[in-house]
């Protein structure tokens, strides 16, 4: 997957639900400068209305990953104010001083009457048995949740079999994106020499030779867009480095090959990149729960 870079510091729900509102106004507008240049040309409308609508699915799956992670964040604060704030009552008090009052009868060397636990101490260790407590109970509500791996597993599995189709799985290993396609040159087109570095190398050409066609839909870190030499950079990074792959390589992949590439994910209608092409398509399946580390590609096989 080629996300987004995140922040480097915690933000608070209002800070991420406006830095939210400012990148989906950025696409919005990019994404209606884009439609604007492209005048009459209705292939060009269909490319940019698919790469839109890969873009918008990208940033609201993005979006969805980060409220999900700051209200967790959120909920575990408020539950560790909860304890530490929480006053004593009689009841603690009484328990605290009932232990204390029995240490005091313990016969002990002075060295070990300064490990002895005062009343503050106890009370701090009490407060962390039911942090802990609770911390348990979260854990085990967590785990009585629906798996969203399984949900979505469940819900590709389902778009399959119209299709005709099964998924062969693919390393998760940087280069998924591009293993899957070379794995459907090998099954689609009979083609058994390309690896993920041939389609490595494949991408970067086409992006370095069509740049005012894809360096539209490319920001850096501080949301603007790429300059010559940035955009060099990440054509570079394509090639050599193990940057997860996305809609804009896919893009790329798809017009340097002539072929069409279906991509099917939870929650949306089959996406097809390179729809112009007559070729025979290929099939690739995107999950966003894969794994922990991210969104990951399939290669579709027939059933």
């Amino acid at each position: 997957m080629d996300g987004e870079a995140q922040p480097d510091v915690i933000e608070t729900l209002e800070e991420l639900q406006a830095r939210h509102r400012k990148e989906l106004k950025d696409l919005t507008g990019k994404i209606t400068a884009l439609k604007k240049s492209v005048g009459g040309n209705k292939q060009k409308k269909k490319d940019v209305q698919v790469q839109a609508a890969l873009m918008e699915k990208e940033l609201d799956d993005r979006h969805a990953q980060e409220r999900t992670a700051i209200e967790q964040l959120q909920q575990l604060h408020v539950e560790m104010d909860t304890v530490e704030q929480q006053p004593s009552n009689e009841t603690d008090d009484a328990h605290v001083s009932a232990i204390t009052d029995d240490l005091k009868n313990v016969s002990v060397t002075p060295e070990e009457r300064k490990k002895r636990p005062n009343k503050a101490q106890l009370r701090k260790q009490r407060k962390v048995a039911e942090f802990e407590a609770m911390r348990r109970a979260a854990a085990e509500e967590a785990a009585n949740m629906p798996n969203q791996k399984e949900v979505e597993d469940s819900a590709i599995a389902e778009m399959l079999v119209p299709l005709g189709l099964q998924i062969k799985q693919i390393a998760p290993d940087g280069h998924c994106m591009y293993n899957a396609v070379a794995h459907q040159l090998s099954v689609r087109a009979g083609d058994d020499s390309k690896t993920y570095k041939d389609i490595r190398s494949l991408a970067a050409d086409f992006l370095r030779t069509h740049t005012d066609d894809f360096i539209p839909f490319l920001v850096n870190k501080n949301g603007d867009m790429l300059n010559p030499d940035e955009y060099q950079a990440y054509c570079d990074g394509v090639e050599r480095t193990a940057d997860w792959g996305g809609q804009t390589e896919l893009q790329a992949i798809a017009r340097a090959l002539k072929r069409p590439i279906h991509i099917v994910q939870a929650g949306s209608p089959t996406l097809t990149v390179g729809e112009e092409f007559t070729s025979e398509p290929l099939y690739v399946s995107y999950h966003r729960h894969a794994y922990g580390l991210g969104a990951h590609y399939n290669s579709l096989l027939p059933a």
